[in-house]
């Protein structure tokens, strides 16, 4: 048998716990107000490609601005930035948009550090009438890149977090918990982005033969095929991505 624990040591322990449970308030308190999302800044749809829950921009602005204060008082976002990427594959145009988040702690006055959020949309989309321009794209992934960056910060994590737990084990499962829902339309659009975005860079100089045999060789090996717009796994989605940004630091 183990040595039983003296008084000094049992105190020691208290005080340990003690403190690591009052560090996780501290760390978690703004993470505990925003991370309910109320029905009413809900909405469930489905547009044929992709199905989940859209949240109102409105009520992360409005919450930003009762943790915090006012926005550009005690919270503001700087050093926005977009860029346009055109596919070889669809002749598609995506807007991609770069930010960072400050926040002000309002009871220290104290500035965080840049919480960095990153988002797209399709600037032009190919359709059946020929190429169409959206006028809302630019604002639409701004307010993608505000709400990644919002996410760090631990909003809407009882939507988000049902997408999370597919990375784990089926150990969950099997205590009784219910099957994970799968990944979210908003998770699913910021990863294809991405990977459109690698693959067009990793590609930008090659001819149609090598695109050909990227494709084979990269895309097709994770997917399973070259339409990695339809994949719904959000780990082979990842291991994608992560090679495409393996690929274009080598090349870089």
């Amino acid at each position: 048998m183990p040595p039983r624990k003296s008084t000094i040591d049992e105190v020691k322990e208290e005080v340990a716990q003690e403190l690591t449970q009052e560090r996780i308030h501290k760390n978690m308190r703004f993470y505990g107000q925003v991370q309910d999302t109320p029905k009413e800044a809900q909405k469930s749809f489905n547009n044929g490609r992709f199905s989940g829950t859209d949240i109102n921009p409105m009520w992360r602005i409005k919450k930003l601005t009762e943790v915090f204060g006012p926005a550009g008082f005690g919270w503001w976002t700087q050093n926005v930035r977009y860029s346009f990427e055109k596919s070889e594959q669809t002749n598609e145009v995506a807007v991609f948009c770069e930010l960072e988040l400050i926040v002000k702690d309002p009871d220290t006055e104290e500035e965080s550090k840049p919480v960095y959020g990153v988002g797209g949309n399709t600037f032009v989309a190919q359709r059946k009438s020929g190429p169409q321009c959206s006028d809302e794209a630019m604002k639409m992934a701004y307010t993608d890149a505000l709400s990644i960056a919002c996410k760090a910060l631990g909003f809407s994590h009882d939507i988000y977090y049902q997408a999370d737990r597919t990375k784990y084990t089926a150990a969950d499962i099997s205590n009784g918990d219910s099957a994970p829902s799968g990944p979210s339309a908003d998770d699913l659009k910021a990863i294809t982005l991405r990977i459109q975005k690698g693959i067009d860079l990793v590609t930008k100089n090659m001819d149609k033969e090598g695109k050909d045999k990227f494709a084979q060789d990269v895309i097709v090996k994770h997917i399973g095929g070259v339409n990695y717009m339809t994949c719904k796994d959000i780990t082979k989605l990842n291991a994608l991505l992560n090679e495409l940004l393996a690929l274009a630091k080598k090349a870089a």
